[in-house]
């Protein structure tokens, strides 16, 4: 099953209260990265308690596409204490292993903007984690979609996205196993995301579509 995350870039804490407006989709990813700095924890949990089941906290480095610089040992310390509070989290995995971030439960993530990596290399670090959902972006260079797909076949609950290529790769990906989908709601957090509705309509559609009986006969 593939989940529909509606990524939502959060400039200031009053952003927060659009998660009310975008609860269709299957979890809303707070992008905390769009803050000059983070918000004390109480704070934090006091203006999201309500939604805690439907929401991802991610506070991306700058290095894998995040907005602004966030101290790594605040970061640290504000994942730390939502693991505590079981709240869902994507941490990068390179940040994870220097900081000693717990994940399992939670996302833990690679992103190559710039170039195409081997699988080995991908391999070798994904494998270090157990028990979490493991997603990695990749930027549309050749060798891409053998990687992604490469990905899908050899592990479970994993996560692939190509980035800057047609947004219908990424619903071709969530269809040949890709556990998580992202979209945007307005405004691109990561390029080639379609509009979170849309892969909604897209992905209920082609639902649809398999389960009919006409289909299932051939």
């Amino acid at each position: 099953m593939t989940f529909i995350v509606a990524s939502l870039p959060v400039k200031k804490l009053i952003d927060l209260e659009k998660i009310k407006d975008l609860t269709d989709a299957d979890y809303v990813e707070l992008r905390l990265d769009y803050l000059n700095q983070l918000p004390d924890v109480h704070s934090f949990t006091e203006l999201t308690r309500s939604y805690k089941d439907k929401i991802i906290v991610t506070i991306r480095e700058k290095d894998e596409g995040g907005v602004n610089s966030i101290d790594p040992r605040v970061k640290s310390e504000f994942l730390k204490r939502l693991y505590e509070l079981n709240y869902l989290y994507d941490v990068e995995a390179k940040f994870a292993l220097k900081y000693n971030i717990p994940y399992e439960g939670k996302i833990v993530s690679l992103h190559y903007f710039d170039r195409v990596p081997p699988y080995e290399e991908v391999e070798e670090i994904l494998s270090k984690f157990t028990n979490c959902i493991r997603k990695v972006a990749v930027i549309a260079k050749p060798g891409y979609k053998q990687l992604l797909t490469k990905l899908l076949e050899e592990f479970n609950d994993i996560a692939v996205m190509p980035m800057g290529s047609d947004p219908l790769e990424r619903i071709a990906f969530s269809l040949l196993g890709s556990k998580l989908v992202y979209g945007h709601v307005g405004e691109e957090t990561a390029k080639g995301q379609m509009y979170y509705k849309d892969l909604k309509k897209i992905l209920s559609y082609v639902s649809m579509i398999i389960s009919s009986p006409s289909t299932r006969t051939g």
